[in-house]
């Protein structure tokens, strides 16, 4: 099985970004929106860290990436803490492990193909 190259593994990275992004959005306001705190409080503090380095994810810049990728490790572990602690956003919580960790790997694949070439 070989890696995919330099351009493929860059829109891999861009896409799960995006993903991530759009999935806690849609996690905060849709489909289980908070009901003791203001939904702008929520997408301030967990969506706006992400927003950080979009600017140089979008334009491939290795340290913006790397960055990225040490965020989505703070949304795996919340992933983890919602699946484990609240039956009723498990299933969130395993979506949010998935996407957070395919964050991770594409953006590693992505800055080992960055320092490949």
């Amino acid at each position: 099985m070989t890696l995919p190259d330099k351009k493929t593994a860059y829109w891999l990275q861009l896409i799960s970004y995006f993903a991530l992004i759009g999935f806690i959005t849609a996690w905060a306001t849709i489909l289980s929106p908070p009901t003791s705190f203001p939904i702008a409080l929520i997408l301030i503090t967990c969506v706006l860290p992400l927003f950080l380095p979009l600017r140089g994810v979008l334009h491939g810049r290795e340290k913006s990436v790397n960055w990225a990728a040490y965020l989505s490790l703070l949304y795996f572990i919340h992933g983890t803490m919602e699946a484990v602690a609240d039956p009723s956003t498990r299933l969130l919580g395993l979506i949010e492990i998935i996407i957070s960790l395919a964050v991770f790997l594409n953006a590693s694949l992505y800055i080992y193909r960055l320092k490949k070439s």
